[in-house]
């Protein structure tokens, strides 16, 4: 009896031992002299089974023995993990470290309170319902009109942000007065008893502009819309507690003499206001992105290398969109990395920054003056800017090693 009850005990512990953690420690360091909350620290997947030996369905993230929120994300839609995400607050010039245990099963998966949201809706043509959908794709290059809130949204608890299906690809904006997730709960259109409640609403009337960050082409004068296509396709990549993930692929644009595959992946983290916008091209082209200056009146910020920033005040949208339209007060802000600005420049509808690259990322970030605790006028907001934009183009060092 003692031996077999040995030889069972042995046993288990090697089917223990077949899919025990194994731990990946992951530095980050701060270089700046100012503290930085809600730091995006993203591990390459690859590098971290390289590292540990095995292959990954499942990990946890701990900082001093205590487990902090992360996701695995399948990025390209292939079944399996591409990156682990997690957030980090970071003192003025510290290095910390984060133990990451990995398995093989989903031993170690964890659900965690949602803190960030990704949607698409098709509307049915026959009973006009709206049916939620992860992947949209259009040779016309245009879905405008069959898709609930015209294309994919995301949200944090701060802000909300949507993309038009169509040659626009129009970033706009819907600003909340409460930091919490709305979206599942208004559609991006908010009930009149929902606003009573405190709800938030579309704020911004962005009609053919680059609205908040949108990439464009440029003809050498203005910005142009990304037509003909191919192909358009909109996907929710990611939704997520840490972050949400979203893309616009246009193919075959027929653009300065090239057939050009360009995508865009736009990433909000939990926490943040701002978003993360990343470029893909099969050729490099001369791109522009900004802000528009469709406002009744506003104060605009030129005088930072790689970065165009406005408070502008103008009608949410028009009237024959909603009578209840009121003038609303937004700010909004891009920054591009030095390394693809070409020059800071304008047209009659947009302040822009032109850039010359293939693949790169920028970031943009919004505001709404009936938040509450937020922005309330337009110095405030610039200050800000300033800050965010030294953060984001001089972010936190990750190393990746293994114990």
């Amino acid at each position: 009896m003692k031996k077999i009850s040995l030889i069972l005990l042995a046993a288990c512990f090697g089917i223990l031992g077949a899919h025990a953690a194994k731990i990946v420690r992951v530095t980050v360091e701060n270089s700046s002299a100012s503290a930085q909350s809600n730091v995006p620290v993203v591990v390459s997947v690859s590098k971290l089974s390289t590292k540990s030996g095995i292959k990954i369905v499942s990990a946890a993230v701990d900082i001093a023995k205590r487990q902090i929120p992360s996701q695995l994300d399948d990025l390209n839609r292939d079944g399996s993990a591409d990156e682990l995400a997690f957030l980090v607050n970071l003192k003025p010039k510290q290095k910390l470290t984060v133990s990451v245990r990995v398995a093989s099963d989903s031993s170690l998966y964890k659900k965690f309170p949602a803190k960030t949201h990704a949607q698409m809706w098709r509307k049915d043509a026959q009973t006009k319902a709206i049916v939620p959908t992860l992947e949209e794709s259009s040779p016309t290059g245009n879905l405008y009109r069959n898709l609930h809130h015209h294309g994919p949204a995301i949200e944090s608890e701060y802000m909300a942000y949507r993309l038009y299906f169509d040659e626009k690809q129009t970033v706009d904006l819907y600003g909340k007065k409460k930091h919490r997730l709305e979206l599942m709960d208004t559609k991006w259109y908010p009930t009149d008893q929902q606003l009573t409640e405190g709800y938030g609403d579309d704020v911004l009337w962005v009609k053919a502009t680059a609205g908040c960050g949108t990439i464009k082409g440029w003809d050498g004068s203005k910005a142009t819309h990304i037509t003909p296509v191919r192909n358009r396709t909109g996907r929710v990549v990611v939704s997520g507690p840490v972050r949400s993930i979203l893309e616009m692929e246009a193919d075959g644009w027929q653009y300065e003499g090239k057939s050009v595959t360009i995508k865009q992946r736009y990433i909000l983290y939990a926490g943040h206001r701002d978003v993360e916008v990343q470029v893909t091209q099969n050729e490099p082209t001369t791109l522009c992105t900004g802000v528009q200056t469709f406002f009744d009146q506003s104060e605009k910020m030129t005088d930072v290398n790689g970065v165009v920033a406005i408070w502008g005040t103008g009608l949410q949208y028009p009237v024959t969109d909603n009578p209840r339209t009121k003038p609303q007060t937004v700010g909004m802000a891009v920054s591009v990395p030095e390394s693809v600005l070409k020059q800071s420049t304008s047209d009659k509808d947009n302040l822009l920054l032109l850039l010359n690259g293939k693949n790169f990322t920028y970031y943009i970030t919004a505001a709404w003056e009936q938040e509450e605790g937020g922005f309330k006028q337009s110095q405030t907001f610039f200050d800000y800017v300033k800050k965010w934009n030294q953060q984001v183009q001089h972010p936190a060092k990750v190393t990746v090693l293994f114990y």
